[in-house]
């Protein structure tokens, strides 16, 4: 059954990808290009972005056949996909600016994030609690509400952090949700290593228009719901904390973006890094886009099997 459902996903997914792939080129929804970038990124100009919704849904029809079990997923996917597909539009059609103001774009993430938390703790106090939930369940219930808040942010904003160059957010993911099936099977949770397996395979068929040279890019729209959707997983996983090591490029990203931004203020306009985030660091130091995705995604390999053993064994 679930070899059918994987194979029904791939070709949705392929089919998706053709159609809107397309579309978007002929409404010239594209990406804009940096000029204070590599310089071998100006080439990219006019590749459409958006392209999240490619796998965004199939992942989205896999979530609804499997409830109640991905109803939290589903509910953190549409709420940062939709705040993502509002910044993508508003940076292409509406404005063609820079996108929703900061301000506007975090209130937005914080009030999904507050839904998904009061959802959350609903639906999972009555369940088999692990670690980090169970840490949290100790102290008055706004305490994780709001401890689940920072960290779907913190978690989506890490993604599109990563969404820096052809299939790298895409390549640094899927190992998450690799460990996310071993965890699932020891928790005993067939349907939800049933559900990332679907999601794996929805992921591979976007990479195969992700990959490089890149023919669309994810978007805020992608980025943004992929994030959500690791960052609930973990919660019905209850390895919060495990994401310090299955995340750790999502976590170097945003250091080096912090980082940057406070060495630059406090030293009167002077660079940490030659660019952040820290993927284009070593892109200018001489990497090729393809050397810096490679050596990323065994990174994420190997913290994310770390992070398996050490859950093992816990």
């Amino acid at each position: 059954m679930i070899f059918f459902q994987l194979i029904i996903v791939f070709i949705l997914t392929i089919f998706t990808g053709q159609y809107i792939t397309e579309k978007l080129k002929k409404l010239k929804l594209e990406q804009t290009i940096r000029d204070d970038g590599p310089k071998t990124h100006l080439k990219k100009q006019g590749t459409p972005s958006m392209g999240g919704l490619i796998f965004l849904i199939p992942i989205v029809i896999a979530s609804i056949y499997y409830l109640p079990a991905s109803f939290i997923p589903l509910v953190a996917i549409l709420g940062y996909g939709a705040i993502g597909f509002y910044d993508d539009l508003d940076k292409r059609v509406i404005k063609k600016s820079g996108g929703i103001s900061i301000k506007k774009k975090l209130v937005l993430e914080i009030l999904i994030g507050l839904f998904v938390g009061i959802i959350a703790i609903v639906f999972l106090k009555d369940s088999n609690i692990g670690f980090t939930a169970h840490i949290f369940f100790k102290v008055p219930w706004f305490f994780y509400i709001l401890f689940t808040t920072f960290f779907i942010i913190a978690v989506t904003n890490g993604t599109n952090l990563t969404d820096g160059l052809d299939g790298l957010a895409t390549l640094t993911t899927i190992p998450i949700f690799i460990i996310f099936i071993g965890i699932s099977l020891l928790q005993n949770n067939i349907l939800l290593a049933q559900f990332n397996a679907l999601i794996i395979i929805s992921l591979l068929g976007f990479l195969i228009f992700n990959k490089y040279p890149a023919r669309i890019f994810m978007g805020d729209t992608g980025s943004l719901a992929l994030g959500a959707l690791v960052a609930s997983m973990s919660i019905l996983l209850n390895i919060e904390l495990l994401l310090l090591i299955f995340g750790f490029i999502y976590l170097i990203e945003s250091i080096s973006v912090l980082l940057q931004i406070a060495y630059f203020k406090n030293t009167g306009g002077k660079r940490l890094f030659k660019m952040a985030p820290i993927h284009h660091h070593f892109e200018l130091s001489g990497w090729s886009e393809r050397k810096v995705v490679l050596i990323f995604t065994i990174i994420a390999l190997i913290t994310s099997s770390f992070a398996f053993v050490l859950y093992a064994l816990l």
